[in-house]
């Protein structure tokens, strides 16, 4: 498991191989959950609950994880921290994207 920033900030990626596939985990804040999954096998199909923008997180990481590895990958996201005001928003995304970073420079899970 990556995990980058602390406490409410905190982000996490998990990942395990399925088959020649890939499912990836990204989650964190204060309460870690479900609020999108992103497949991309070529073309990006995404499924987000109401009113959560987790989607821009788990689109992002499905495309350059794709992009990296030739193979189809699963991304589900789920960050939350309660009335988050725009630059915590903006910090859990940068450790987001830096767990992605991370991932892929250790092979993208190959």
């Amino acid at each position: 498991m990556i995990t980058v920033g602390d406490g409410r900030y905190r982000v996490f990626l998990k990942y395990d191989k399925v088959g020649d596939d890939l499912v990836v985990i990204i989650g964190g804040g204060e309460k870690e959950h479900v609020g999108s999954a992103s497949l991309m096998d070529g073309e990006l199909k995404t499924i987000n609950r109401k009113n959560h923008k987790d989607y821009i997180i788990s689109e992002y990481a499905a495309k350059v994880i794709y992009k990296k590895i030739k193979k189809p990958v699963l991304v589900t996201c789920g960050i939350h921290i309660d009335n988050a005001k725009k630059e915590e928003i903006d910090i859990l995304v940068d450790n987001a994207k830096k767990c992605i970073e991370l991932f892929l420079m250790k092979g993208g899970g190959l």
